[in-house]
């Protein structure tokens, strides 16, 4: 799976955009991934996907991967390589050689499920090329540490030809290529100095594809011959906006064009461009997986998709949406623990179903002893009655219950996140 960059690591806030960014695939079918809200599984005890947990809501940062072998999850972080193996609920960084940097674009070899190169991006630091060959538990450097940042790898299908691209730390771009499996590397920066941005985007046989933004802010794509001294550099088009991913499908060039927070995507075509939009494509990113094309960002109504998939690049089908998903909220000091659930109504007389179970204000047990609902009519009723559909059917309400400690007997909630996050209240353990 190649490495994908998100750009700032932040938390996911009301009104944040969702997408997918790194699917984890198995057999064809997607089975979870790394998101903007977070790691998202297919949560075998409960069905669905799930096991996104409250105090690890957030982005994969720079980059996710599954590791089959490990039961765990990957993820590039601020502070080096993280694993977790509890479906995102805690992370540990592993204690290694980048421990302190942050890794910031990944190759894993198709072939080698345990081979993988990082490049990082460390502020106020210099920075490098690692290989590891065991899963990602040591690494070793295979470029001397230099400033600069690096934000894209590409490697052909053979490991032999290896482009990095970032910038220098003075506002100039980086690129460097290896023919050689990484044991040399020429800086060939000089012969795109009139570009704003570039991104190794992908190998066409011993060909990279290069992308990004020019200096007319105006996105292109070229392909790259590298002699393992000089590079010569052709273009194959232009298009609107910068260009971030690209992938070769049944012959066919596919790239995502992208501003700010909105992207499109594109396919190589006569037209004078190169390149031509095709309507309703994913906006974030592509990968080929077998005979599948996928992709991730699509906006699917209210919704945004986490992965689409095409088997013509015409037709995008969704894979997942985010109204599929239900979390497990960890109460502070039981972070992977099950039960207390946290998702409770607390605004008794604003009209609106806050903990979206069906019932609202008085009507909720939640609001049983609140002022508001003293004598009120609906006062009890529905007390011990499972809890509506899509938030763990058959489950108690946590009614009457005053500590964590005589919840934790209950069932947990499952929540389906709808795109809004209503205001939440954690239970705490006594201590």
């Amino acid at each position: 799976m190649c490495g994908f960059l998100l750009s700032v690591p932040v938390s996911a806030h009301l009104g944040q955009e969702q997408f997918g960014r790194f699917p984890y695939i198995e057999a064809g079918v997607v089975i979870g991934g790394g998101t903007s809200w977070g790691v998202v599984q297919v949560d075998e005890v409960f069905g669905g996907y799930g096991r996104v947990c409250e105090e690890s809501f957030g982005p994969a940062v720079t980059f996710s991967l599954r590791q089959v072998a490990r039961s765990r999850v990957m993820q590039g972080g601020i502070d080096g390589v993280e694993v977790t193996t509890d479906g995102g609920c805690t992370w540990a960084v592993l204690d290694n050689e980048l421990a302190g940097t942050f890794p910031n674009a990944m190759w894993n070899d198709p072939a080698d499920a345990a081979h993988l190169l990082v490049g990082t991006s460390t502020i106020g630091a210099e920075n490098g090329l690692w290989e590891s060959t065991d899963d990602g538990d040591t690494w070793r450097n295979i470029l001397p540490a230099r400033t600069g940042n690096f934000f894209n790898i590409a490697v052909n299908d053979d490991g032999i030809r290896i482009a990095a691209t970032g910038n220098d730390g003075t506002g100039h771009v980086l690129f460097l290529m290896s023919a050689d499996g990484g044991a040399t590397f020429a800086d060939v920066s000089a012969a795109v100095d009139d570009r704003v941005i570039v991104s190794a985007l992908a190998y066409d046989g011993d060909t990279l594809l290069l992308g990004g933004l020019a200096a007319s802010t105006q996105g292109f794509i070229d392909r790259v011959d590298f002699d393992g001294v000089a590079v010569a550099i052709d273009s194959v088009g232009t298009m609107p906006r910068q260009s971030t991913h690209a992938v070769i499908f049944k012959g066919v060039l596919h790239v995502i064009s992208r501003t700010g927070a909105r992207g499109e995507l594109y396919r190589q075509n006569d037209s004078a461009l190169g390149f031509g939009a095709v309507p309703d494509g994913p906006t974030e990113c592509l990968f080929v997986v077998d005979d599948a094309l996928w992709g991730c960002g699509k906006q699917a109504g209210l919704n945004t998709s986490m992965f689409v998939r095409s088997d013509n690049g015409d037709d995008w089908v969704t894979d997942i949406t985010f109204i599929e998903v239900h979390y497990r909220a960890c109460p502070e000091g039981t972070r992977g623990a099950v039960g207390c659930g946290t998702f409770i109504e607390t605004l008794c007389g604003n009209a609106v179903d806050d903990d979206l179970d069906g019932v609202e204000d008085c009507d909720d047990d939640d609001c049983h002893f609140n002022p508001l609902c003293v004598g009120a009519e609906g006062e009890g009723e529905g007390e011990g009655e499972p809890v509506g559909e899509g938030e763990g059917e058959g489950t108690e309400s946590p009614t009457k219950l005053s500590t964590c400690n005589e919840l934790a007997g209950s069932s947990p909630v499952l929540l389906v996140l709808l795109g809004l996050l209503r205001r939440r209240r954690r239970c705490r353990f006594p201590r």
